[in-house]
């Protein structure tokens, strides 16, 4: 009887296995049809998206091109969730790895936009079968700090959010006599979705904890970050822990960890593709160096605190651009308050000091500085249709 349990025990898993490789087989014959129906004749515009938690940094820009190239548009991704809900715009779900590869090496395209780095120095190559290569930002941030060093040589157009881009792309292009690009003075397109979906009248009533994703640290973040929410929660905050979306492909175990040790106190673990509730249900942010800082300060106008860790220095020749203006450090120092371990302890005093001076003494200064370093503010959807689109589409 019990050689007989243990047959149909093993049998059960055996015929799970076998489906589930049946259904994984299925799949990516049904990918390679997909890819294969849409690389029949070439599209106008092609979107190519690494995930769900991205589609808000291209919504303006599809929104629009949608209304003027109805059923011209495909939106790709490599995530099966990830789509317009548009009937003008078509989807493609092309998975990772070989099936996105495939994908770029067969796609025919006039244009096509995307937001994912490094283009033609991994898996991810440039093909004489797109006319136009375009990089367009999902961070306010600069271009020689956080990015590696040859992160946008491959593109053809880039929509640049500001000067301080402008100036970067153009050293590095006289730096290592590389062909110019089209770089057009768009603005920084997210910023604009942020401040149409808000709804500022929020009670902030939470901490958002929102590490960045880090090469240099152990997990790609840093674990000290644990013991700040441990700390914020013994002071009776209540915490919202907003995780990268690189962590979660990269930090798993310490993910688990966290949600697990702290989820029967006043505690949220969020994964919501948008971030807009979290922000505005948040008085205070504490991060180290994530591009969230940005947004968090110049469009909600809300005080950062930075934890003092390790430097997020990807790029190995940042040395090149000392002379040049770095916007996330320009950010931190005119409006953000650091801290160190040592001061984790003390973080609510920390806290209750910065929105303090933050309300009292910065929010009239940045509006200036959003307007200085930041092009087409409000704008830039009205600008991209009238000086990017007629004279480029």
């Amino acid at each position: 009887m019990i050689n007989y349990l243990s047959n149909i025990f093993f049998l059960n898993i055996s015929n799970n296995n076998m489906l589930k490789t049946i259904n994984k087989i299925t799949e990516t014959i049904n990918i390679f049809k997909n890819i294969n129906r849409f690389a029949s004749k070439k599209i106008k515009i092609v979107f190519y998206s690494e995930g769900k938690t991205y589609l808000k940094y291209s919504y303006l820009l599809v929104e629009f091109l949608s209304k003027i190239y109805p059923n011209q548009i495909l939106y790709v991704s490599s995530d099966k969730e990830d789509r317009f809900e548009n009937p003008n715009i078509k989807n493609l779900y092309v998975g990772e790895k070989f099936l996105l590869q495939y994908f770029f090496f067969k796609i025919k395209a006039q244009y096509l936009f995307m937001t994912t780095t490094d283009l033609g120095n991994n898996i991810l190559k440039k093909t004489k079968n797109v006319e136009k290569y375009i990089y367009y930002f999902h961070a306010p941030v600069s271009t020689t700090k956080v990015y590696t060093s040859k992160a946008f040589d491959n593109y053809d157009v880039i929509f640049c959010n500001g000067d301080y881009q402008v100036h970067e792309i153009r050293k590095r292009e006289d730096l290592k006599n590389l062909k110019k690009k089209q770089l057009f003075k768009s603005g920084y397109f997210y910023f604009d979705y942020l401040k149409r979906n808000l709804n500022l009248k929020n009670n902030n009533s939470e901490i958002l904890v929102a590490p960045s994703w880090n090469y240099n640290e152990k997990n790609f973040i840093n674990e000290n970050f644990e013991e700040i929410i441990e700390v914020l929660l013994r002071k009776n905050y209540n915490v919202r822990f907003r995780p990268h979306p690189e962590h979660i492909k990269r930090s798993g175990i310490f993910l688990n960890r966290i949600k697990e040790k702290f989820k029967l106190r006043n505690f949220v673990f969020d994964l919501n593709i948008e971030n807009i509730k979290s922000m505005e249900q948040a008085q205070c942010l504490v991060t180290d160096s994530s591009g969230i800082a940005i947004e968090f300060t110049l469009i909600l106008k809300k005080p950062v605190l930075y934890f003092k860790s390790l430097k997020k220095i990807h790029n190995e020749e940042i040395k090149d651009y000392d002379d040049l203006f770095n916007l996330e450090d320009a950010v931190e120092k005119k409006f953000g308050y650091k801290f160190e371990h040592g001061d984790i302890e003390k973080i609510d005093q920390l806290i209750n000091n910065a929105i303090k001076k933050f309300s009292k003494n910065n929010i009239a200064k940045v509006d200036e500085f959003l307007n200085k370093n930041f092009y087409n503010v409000n704008n830039t959807v009205h600008f991209f249709e009238k000086n990017i689109y007629k004279n480029f589409f």
